[in-house]
């Protein structure tokens, strides 16, 4: 995959949260970018938890197509779909605080083909209950501490959610490919996953599946089951060994 060339330049910073409504409440239901880069005027420190402006809003049923989300500061809490949503050749140059978060209960958030860089914990963020899933597809990950984490902690916390990873290429992982709540009944189901260098099964390196038990209302901390350890072919973690791959 090519990072693109931005299109407008050094960019256009925002400043505030820019809502993409769908057709239905008079938006449109596609948004193609043209590959402009766009951030946001975000105030606070991206490492320093919760409370960076998002840059998009994503109505229910809207796609985003070839966009460049500014890196650093001006990311802030990237792209957050309200319900089902599509990012489709979307480059994140720096991750701030997450790339992209799925919200709404039952929903589907659809990254494909597209490029996330360097965050020092997530990448994609999984709020949504009610079976919602988070599906990433023939897309480049690179340097971050989870490609994707089911909430460990949030407020009337549950579940069950999905992930699903097809033709997926990562390297410099330094934490887990993907964290789940085993309590909530969350999966994870990866295939075709490229890990650059290959996994390391006598260190475990990189862990590609976690399972969690998490919590509610701030009532105790997210606690790693099994040691941290990656688990292969369980209800959870629906990954065989024989899907990741070398690179």
């Amino acid at each position: 995959m090519e990072i693109p060339t931005p299109t407008n330049g050094n960019g256009e910073i925002r400043t505030q949260t820019t809502v993409l409504k769908n057709a239905a409440h008079g938006g449109q239901d596609v948004y193609d970018f043209n590959n402009q880069k766009i951030g946001v005027n975000n105030t606070e420190d991206c490492d320093d938890g919760e409370g960076q402006k998002t840059v998009f809003e994503v109505e229910d049923g809207v796609t985003v197509k070839n966009l460049i989300i500014a890196g650093g500061l001006p990311g802030g809490n990237g792209i957050v779909c309200k319900g089902d949503c599509t990012l489709d050749h979307v480059y994140w140059e720096d991750v701030c605080e997450d790339a992209a978060t799925n919200s709404a209960d039952g929903a589907t958030m659809h990254i494909n083909s597209s490029i996330a860089l360097h965050s020092a914990d997530k990448i994609f963020q999984h709020n949504a209950k009610g079976g919602s899933t988070t599906i990433v597809t023939n897309s480049y990950i690179a340097d971050f501490g989870k490609l994707w984490r089911s909430c460990g902690d949030c407020t009337a916390n549950g579940g069950p959610r999905h992930l699903i990873i097809d033709n997926v290429r990562v390297d410099q992982v330094k934490t887990t490919v993907a964290g789940a709540n085993q309590n909530y009944g969350d999966t994870v189901t990866i295939t075709n996953l490229y890990v650059k260098g290959g996994y390391d099964a006598d260190d475990d390196k990189p862990k590609i599946c976690q399972e969690y038990r998490a919590v509610t209302d701030h009532m105790g901390e997210s606690e790693k089951l099994h040691g941290g350890a990656s688990q292969w072919d369980t209800a959870t973690c629906r990954v065989s060994k024989s899907d990741v791959k070398s690179w």
